[in-house]
């Protein structure tokens, strides 16, 4: 994890003209505590990456790039965030800015990747009220950043970004290096398509 930024926070505490034991007050914690955690000698959580990020009025990635937690690459986050949603068609709608995610799923995203996975973390919620994906429908779907058609993404559950730019979630039935593909939605319909990039579903969190 990368250090945390303390001069940033308590820069921007200086800017707003706001001191370091109100946010204590606003976050319930002891001023101590909040000090600890600005000089390194405690880790932010992720609820508590939101509620600075209130209290000083800038966004929740902002904080949590300067608080170690996530870096932004290509304006991901590298840290497991929530960045999208998938509908109820196997659609993928990006938020417009990535968020965090509930501790409770936080920790389970991280036993199911494992403390070996180096690469960009993603997640995607599905929000699907009816049809082949409502049996997920809450679940967190958890997917690497990608630049090409990832030879592991054959045959399995993926986050598949078209040539069109539209991303959907399928299997991937086959591929070729050119980037044509047969891809089977989540009802179970055969299609072909242009792929330019196709990542496998690491994990799904129900």
């Amino acid at each position: 994890m990368a250090e945390i930024d303390g001069e940033w926070f308590h820069d921007r505490l200086k800017d707003t003209g706001k001191s370091l034991r109100a946010l204590a007050r606003h976050l319930e914690k002891d001023p101590s505590a909040v000090s600890r955690t600005f000089s390194g000698n405690r880790r932010m959580t992720m609820e508590e990456a939101t509620q600075i990020a209130v209290f000083l009025g800038v966004p929740v990635s902002e904080v949590m790039k300067h608080a170690g937690i996530a870096r932004d690459v290509d304006g991901i986050p590298t840290r497991i965030l929530l960045a999208a949603i998938i509908n109820e068609d196997g659609v993928l709608q990006m938020l417009p800015e990535p968020r965090p995610l509930p501790q409770s799923v936080i920790e389970k995203a991280q036993l199911a990747i494992g403390n070996q996975y180096n690469k960009q973390v993603i997640a995607a919620q599905v929000r699907a009220a009816s049809g082949a994906l409502s049996i997920w429908d809450d679940a967190v779907l958890l997917f690497s950043h990608t630049d090409m058609v990832d030879p592991a993404a054959i045959g399995s559950l993926s986050i598949c970004r078209l040539r069109d730019g539209k991303q959907i979630l399928a299997k991937v039935d086959r591929a070729r290096k050119t980037g044509e593909a047969s891809v089977v939605s989540p009802a179970g319909k055969i299609e072909d398509a242009i792929l330019s990039t196709a990542t496998p579903i690491i994990a799904l969190i129900p």
